[in-house]
């Protein structure tokens, strides 16, 4: 069994919209601090693909992504932390350049 159990932090932003003078109180849940590249709608579709995954002894995932896409970098992350190998095709043109784009190719 792994522990899936991440919960992101609820931070208050009353002061930001002052909110307070009028007896408001405005709290934002932050999904982008559960973990730096499985965040947000990444860790909440994957989640329940990693319970799937070891409860039935699937010892690797696969994914398909689009090359502007994180989500292949967020389920490689996933695939290290919760103990899966993992197998990513990256569907675009190459050339592509972006925030997650690597030189390295995998052969």
């Amino acid at each position: 069994m792994i522990d899936l159990e991440i919960h992101s932090p609820l931070t208050s932003v009353n002061a930001y919209f002052g909110a307070n003078q009028f007896g408001v109180n405005i709290w934002l849940k932050r999904d982008d601090m559960i973990h730096p590249y499985i965040s947000g709608n990444k860790w909440r579709k994957l989640k329940y693909w990693l319970i799937y995954a070891k409860e039935n002894g699937v010892k690797t995932l696969t994914t398909f992504g689009g090359a502007w896409s994180n989500h292949l970098l967020a389920t490689a992350c996933a695939g290290a932390t919760f103990g899966f190998k993992t197998l990513g095709f990256v569907r675009g043109d190459e050339g592509v350049s972006n925030p997650v784009h690597s030189p390295y190719r995998l052969y």
